[in-house]
Formats: structure tokens, C-alpha cells, sequence
């Protein structure tokens, strides 16, 4: 897994002589005329869109090798990464780039080739089938020469190199910005045998649905609640519990919850009553960690408070909303502020449409109601 993932990863080089024109194109579009729902999953994920508005604009604050240290996970590829920096721009990597995309990198992304090519050589998980009829057919007869088969790819190590923190990294209060591995390898889920492919590419489909998504994340976790009444008081306990998420909910510094509670009355005026965030929250220069409330896996987060109303009450309503990008909301809009009179208007215009995009991700994700019973006449 090491070699596979060894930073900087080398050019892909030339295509074997007999491959055919298809064979010889690693653009996505090509590798779709095959994998047909592989490359159709592949087209509407985060994956497809890791090089966009949010990360572009930012060549302009952060210094060179920083900027270029983002390339490892967003454009992995040699080639790929010469779209964003003139550094990549060597003979050895143009030469590979016109071999390799005959018709020019359109999106310098994660790629299939960032996952399943290395020197020419295709790479993928274990057959779904034992593929008999195959095994007496000479590799150079197969497409692209067959595959080599790495169990690796269906284990959450293939994806630790991306969705963790390298241990020389920032830590606040002893945890790295990103531990995602980490906390699922501290999980029931691991012990289990449970494996991120196993939740975030079901059936192999290359989707990687995560916090973005709404359905994704409605069957991962249960919210449950009850509301007692006594001499005019009302007692809400609340609860959430984490019941398909292999890592903290929600993972990263990133993605907020918000839980809010309302009394409703018979005039349908909504009194907040409560409002807590589950997340973890930092400040903008990541260099400070203010809380941190995440649920554990399979663990719970409880709310318990009081109302006594003033006015009659028809309902009682939780709320549950995913803000999926809020560091980032609340990142850009600092950006927007300090760094307007220093970036360029092509950059501020990546940057506010960015910010847009990220404003609008928010989600309801549950809205449970608990109708207030009716008095009886005395």
C-alpha cells in the first residue's frame, strides 16, 4: 500500500506498443466506454470535482509548496498536476500527458488512472466472479493486459492516505485536523471487520456518498425523543444515536449539526427553545480547537432541558440540520473580507462562487413533531 501511494506518484510513461487507441487513453471518458457505471457514479462524485472554484482560488494565498502539497490527494497524477503548475510543466511529463491524454486533461482531478494505474499496469480489487474462462488467455490479449489483483483496495488502508492527517501535522488538543482512519480503526466497526469501501462504495459503486449526501446520512443515524408534562412543565429528553457511522459523527473539522427545539403555538409562532451544535469546531487559522461534540461510533449524544409555556402550546418540533461545508462557509467569508484587496478579481470571483455553492449544501435532515394532547373537559 506504501508503493502504491508513494508521493510524488511517478509519470504513467508510454503505452505498450500493441494497446489500442482506447487502451492507450486514460481520460475517465475512455475507461466509461467499458466501465460503464463505474465511470457514471464516478462523474457526480466529490472525487470528479476535488480540483474546483473552492481550491483553485487559493493558489493565490498559500505558498508555493504548500499549494502544490494539496496535489497529493486533490491531483495525484503527474500529468494531472501539470494543468495546475507550471513546475509539472517538464519534457518528461508532457511527453507523458500526449501519450497518455491524447485529447488534453479537461479535469485535473482524482482520476480513475490516480487509483487503478500505476507505470502502465491496472490495478483493482478481487474479481466478483471467479474468472475461469480467463485463465489460459495470455495477458496480452486481454484488455489493457488484464489487471492486477490487490486486496488492498477493498481495505480502509487504501484510503488512509487521503482522509488522514500525517502525524507531523497540526493537532489541537492532541488530535489531528483529519483521523478519520484513526477513529474508524478505533471503532467497533473495525474489529468487525467493517471497511469504509464496505459503507462508502457499496457494491463497489463509485459514488463515495458521505456527509453531502441526505439519504446517506438518515440511514446512519436514529434520533429519539420523549416529552413528559407535569403541573404545567414540560421535560424533553432528546437523543441521537450513531448507528452506521464507522468513524466520529460527523468526522473532521468540517461538517456541523444542528440541533434546534421549538414550542409551537396555537397562534403557530415558533418559540426557540434550544439550540447545540454536534460538531467539531475550530477557529478559521486551525490553530484552535473550541469544542468538540461529536458522537462516537454507536455512541450517544443526549439534550434534556425544561419549558414551562407561557401561552398555550399546540406542538413541540425538533429540528435536525446538516451544514456540510460550514468551516469552509465560515472560512471564505473571512477570506472575502481580509483578502479582497490582495487577490486577483478572476480569484475573488472563484471564491465567491465557491462560497455559494457551499452556503447552499445545507440540508433539513430530520423534522420530528410531538403534538401537545388535547385538554379534556372537565
Amino acid at each position: 500500500m506504501e508503493s502504491h501511494w508513494n508521493h510524488p506518484i511517478q509519470i504513467q510513461g508510454k503505452p505498450p506498443s500493441h494497446f489500442s487507441p482506447l487502451e492507450k487513453n486514460m481520460d475517465p471518458n475512455a475507461c466509461g466506454s467499458c466501465h460503464t457505471e463505474q465511470f457514471r457514479n464516478w462523474q457526480n462524485s466529490f472525487h470528479a470535482k476535488s480540483i474546483g472554484k473552492g481550491f483553485l482560488w487559493q493558489k493565490e494565498i498559500l505558498k508555493s509548496e504548500e499549494y502544490k502539497s494539496c496535489f497529493h490527494c486533490h491531483s495525484p497524477l503527474p500529468e494531472t498536476k501539470s494543468e495546475l503548475s507550471t513546475e509539472f510543466l517538464t519534457p518528461e511529463i508532457l511527453s507523458s500527458k500526449s501519450h497518455n491524454f491524447s485529447n488534453g486533461i479537461k479535469n485535473p482531478s482524482i482520476l480513475c488512472a490516480s487509483c487503478h494505474i500505476r507505470n502502465q499496469i491496472r490495478f483493482g480489487p478481487p474479481p466478483k466472479t471467479n474468472l475461469e474462462t480467463n485463465k489460459d488467455i495470455s495477458k496480452e490479449k486481454l484488455p489493457h493486459n488484464g489487471y492486477i489483483v490487490k486486496d488492498d483496495f477493498e481495505s480502509s488502508k487504501f484510503c488512509k492516505s487521503c482522509h488522514e492527517s500525517k502525524e507531523e501535522g497540526v493537532k489541537l488538543n492532541g488530535k489531528k485536523l483529519m483521523e478519520v482512519y484513526s477513529e474508524w480503526e478505533k471503532s467497533p466497526f473495525a474489529k468487525q471487520g467493517v471497511q469504509c469501501q464496505n459503507c462508502h462504495m457499496p457494491n463497489r459503486e463509485h459514488s463515495w456518498k458521505g456527509i453531502h449526501d441526505k439519504t446517506f446520512v438518515q440511514n446512519s443515524i436514529l434520533p429519539r425523543w420523549e416529552i413528559i408534562e407535569h403541573d404545567g412543565f414540560y421535560s424533553v429528553k432528546a437523543e441521537i444515536k450513531s448507528i452506521g457511522v464507522g468513524h466520529m459523527f460527523p468526522t473532521y473539522v468540517v461538517p456541523k449539526i444542528y440541533l434546534r427545539f421549538y414550542a409551537i403555538t396555537n397562534e403557530k409562532k415558533r418559540i426557540l427553545l434550544d439550540e447545540s451544535i454536534v460538531g467539531r469546531y475550530v477557529n478559521t487559522d486551525l490553530n484552535e480547537e473550541y469544542f468538540d461534540t461529536r458522537i462516537k461510533p454507536n455512541g450517544t449524544l443526549m439534550v434534556q432541558f425544561d419549558y414551562k409555556p407561557k401561552n398555550k402550546i399546540q406542538e413541540f418540533l425538533w429540528e435536525i440540520e446538516v451544514n456540510p461545508d460550514e468551516q469552509y462557509v465560515r472560512s471564505f467569508e473571512e477570506q472575502l473580507v481580509t483578502k479582497a484587496d490582495i487577490i486577483s478579481k478572476q480569484a475573488i470571483q472563484m471564491l465567491q462562487e465557491s462560497l455559494s455553492e457551499k452556503k447552499n449544501s445545507r440540508y433539513l435532515l430530520f423534522t420530528l413533531n410531538w403534538r401537545v394532547p388535547a385538554s379534556l373537559p372537565q
